[in-house]
């Protein structure tokens, strides 16, 4: 009978507790469905950004740093409408608004440095991307600018499209990129690739003016055939041109592609003096080193700055000499270059040397000091077309 007293009061104290858990636990008490998101969350739009801070970097007594691209995207449903807006009178975005279903939106910030002095700390901005319809609302770009006393560095890299061709199941051969700084100090640089095919070694590198190699290379033995884009991004938080963007195309085919060219296939201009001030004479050569082509006739810009320069002629460089016309016309901040053979030789496969010198005169009246200005060549036409700029642009320094 004490046996059957005592389990009798085990069962009760375990049901008492089971009872008293219920009441304090009530979910506990039977399995439901988990809860389900609100349908309306599900048919809203989602903001998406592709970066959510962008630097610049800009010296006092030079021009504006290059505007930079920021990109946004419907990453939910229906359709995003949104408006742009930033808190700072020293940049603008456009566009100002935007729209989209999936697509992506670019837009430009564009930086007017004017009233701002050097400072130790960067200038702050934000730029806000407002949806009322998104369901996360808002969402923000950081921008700084960061404004040196000193001229800062450049980055110069060679060439800006890069072509590869393989066979299914094999790999193309390696190509090398080429960046330099090409401003002052010291170019301390990072690179970045977008297609998982694309690799860059080593993946940076500092320049205080020489020039450093990196091994491009492209696994496309997995790939189909097809056509491939990718992009080679060299950036560097103090240079005042950065980023820079190199184009990669890859062509995978089923039959072998035909051997590269042996030679370097270079054109690329000097400017010398590389600084100084109103009066000074400076001349422009411009090089071509291992034409894959005869050359018969060429054609060429020369762009400057028509409020720092004066033109005044261009003349035939070591390769042309003897032909019979080498010339420019200028309009603006535009020289158009031009050249013609006629009798004389055309200029052989490989060569090396200038086919044409520029002669510029600096006024730089409305100019700071130290204001440092580019000159760059483009178009390039006949048979100089598909040539590799390197380099195709370079800095002049106004010195008072």
């Amino acid at each position: 009978m004490e046996m059957r007293t005592q389990r009798l009061l085990l069962i009760n104290r375990f049901w008492l507790i089971l009872i008293s858990f219920l009441f304090l636990f009530p979910s506990f008490a039977c399995k439901k469905d988990p809860t389900m998101p609100n349908a309306e969350v599900l048919n809203r739009p989602v903001i998406w950004l592709d970066t959510s801070e962008v630097s610049f970097t800009a010296y006092e007594h030079g021009g504006n740093p290059a505007a930079q691209e920021f990109q946004v995207k419907n990453n939910g449903k229906n359709t995003l409408e949104y408006s742009v807006s930033d808190d700072a009178d020293w940049l603008r975005v456009e566009p100002a608004s935007g729209s989209s279903s999936g697509q992506l939106v670019g837009h430009t910030v564009v930086i007017n440095k004017g009233g701002l002095s050097a400072r130790d700390e960067a200038y702050g901005a934000t730029i806000m991307i407002v949806s009322s319809e998104a369901y996360n609302n808002p969402q923000r770009v950081a921008v700084s600018l960061k404004i040196s006393s000193q001229p800062p560095p450049e980055i110069w890299a060679s060439p800006l499209e890069m072509a590869f061709a393989a066979k299914v199941g094999q790999n193309p051969s390696p190509q090398t990129l080429r960046v330099k700084n090409v401003g002052e100090g010291t170019l301390a640089y990072e690179i970045a690739w977008d297609a998982p095919w694309l690799s860059v070694v080593p993946g940076g590198g500092s320049s205080a003016g020489g020039e450093k190699t990196h091994t491009v290379s492209v696994n496309s033995q997995s790939l189909a055939k097809g056509n491939y884009d990718g992009a080679i991004t060299v950036s560097a938080s103090d240079a005042s041109n950065s980023p820079q963007l190199v184009q990669v195309s890859l062509k995978v085919s089923t039959t072998s592609p035909p051997p590269p060219p042996s030679t370097s296939n270079w054109i690329s201009i000097s400017c010398n003096p590389s600084s100084g001030g109103t009066g000074t004479t400076v001349t422009i050569p411009i090089y071509i080193e291992g034409n894959i082509l005869e050359i018969e006739t060429f054609g060429l810009t020369l762009t400057f700055d028509p409020n720092l320069f004066n033109y005044n002629s261009t003349t035939t460089g070591s390769l042309t000499g003897s032909w019979a016309f080498v010339d420019g016309n200028a309009s603006g901040g535009v020289v158009t270059v031009g050249g013609l053979a006629g009798s004389a030789s055309a200029i052989p496969i490989g060569s090396s040397g200038s086919i044409a010198v520029v002669t510029l005169t600096v006024t730089g009246a409305s100019y700071s000091d130290g204001y440092v200005s580019q000159l760059t060549i483009g178009s390039l036409g006949d048979d100089i077309s598909g040539m590799q700029p390197h380099p195709g642009s370079v800095s002049f320094t106004f010195r008072k």
